[in-house]
Parts: structure tokens; sequence; C-alpha cells
């Protein structure tokens, strides 16, 4: 009787091992096929302003958010 249970609990054993091992080659196909999917919807390009640098101080900003950087004679009000 002894020989029969090893031989029982060892093919429970195959069958949860291999089981578990073909769940995890499913999970790792699903998410490369996920992350094929999310990296194909990106955007072509992303929005870009042109920098402009204060000729007082030099400190960059964009052409709509330049303002006066404190020191005398910025050209920015």
């Amino acid at each position: 009787m002894g020989l029969f249970t090893l031989l029982i609990l060892a093919a429970l054993g195959a069958l949860i091992y291999f089981g578990v091992k073909g769940r995890i080659v499913r999970l790792r196909e699903e998410f490369a096929e996920a992350l094929r999917r999310a990296q194909g919807k990106r955007a072509e390009k992303l929005p870009s302003e042109s920098m402009v640098a204060c000729p007082t101080c030099g400190t960059y900003a964009t052409a709509g958010q330049q303002k006066n950087c404190g020191k005398q004679g910025c050209p920015y009000t």
C-alpha cells in the first residue's frame, strides 16, 4: 500500500506542477500581448513649446509665461 500511495502522490504532484507551469506560460503570453497593445497606441508626437531666455538673467520660460525676473533691466513686466 505504501508504493501505491507514493505513485498517487507523484502523479498528483506532476499534475499540479504542469498545471501551474501552463498557467505561468499563459500569463506571460497575456502580459506580452497587453504590452504590445499598449505600445502600439502611443502618440506620434508630444506637444512642445519653444523656450525663450530672458536677456537679463538667462532664465528660460515659454513665450506665453515670461515674467519679470526682478533684476534691473528685465524687459518683461
